[in-house]
């Protein structure tokens, strides 16, 4: 088919070329809204006091502290909109979510038989930009150290109280993707993918066209 054949078939089922291209624009529309995409993670743990333990905790063994990071995750999550990330070992970016942030208690175990081994709280960010991810995470982490301050006052430990330490102190910021260059090249491809659907579409409805006048004649 030539160039002026094709152009010719366009205009003649202009329709079919027409349902096509509006439905690229909404596509096209749709890669345009999308934001950027940044997260980072990083690991709140419970520290027993180096001097004489805190009167609850027995022993010096960390692991007992568990139940202390539990109610600590309670106390963070309980009325936030943090996310619930139900996986075992997912991320939230892994899981589709744009923008959130999520605390929960390391899980050692699968999903239908978890264990909790660690006194620490894993902290998940994602946003559209490094400087929300960072800021988000750094008033999360204030949330966590103010959770675990207000229930040792509330189980009146005034001295060797259990500490928080953030590791890494520091964490990266990872793109996750979507920005202008790649929007770009989205929308770029996207033309591509549905110029040709345009083209197969009105030549595919123009040959059924086709093939009815030709039983309509032969009846006839």
């Amino acid at each position: 088919m030539t160039s002026k054949s094709l152009l010719y078939l366009l205009r003649k089922r202009w329709y079919v070329t027409f349902a096509v291209v509006l439905l690229g624009f909404v596509g096209l529309s749709a890669i345009r809204a999308q934001e950027p995409v940044y997260w980072t993670q990083a690991e709140v743990s419970f520290v027993a006091p180096n001097s004489d333990p805190a009167y609850w905790i027995p022993g010096g063994d960390n692991a007992v502290l568990v139940p202390f990071a539990a109610l600590v995750e309670r106390r963070v999550n309980d009325g936030s909109d943090s996310v619930d990330l139900v996986l075992a070992r997912g991320t939230l970016y892994g899981a589709g979510v744009k923008q959130g942030y999520s605390v929960t208690l390391p899980n050692a175990g699968g999903q239908w038989a978890k264990s909790f081994t660690r006194p620490a709280l894993l902290v998940q960010v994602v946003d559209s930009s490094a400087e929300r991810v960072n800021g988000v995470l750094s008033t999360v982490i204030d949330r966590i150290q103010a959770a675990s301050e207000t229930l040792q006052s509330q189980m009146n430990v005034t001295s060797s109280r259990i500490v928080t330490v953030t590791t890494p102190s520091s964490p990266e910021i990872i793109f996750g993707g979507g920005s202008q260059t790649d929007r770009i090249k989205g929308a770029i491809i996207w033309f591509a993918l549905f110029a040709g659907a345009s083209m197969a579409s009105t030549y595919a409805v123009d040959r059924y066209f086709a093939r009815l006048r030709t039983k309509a004649r032969v009846v006839s």
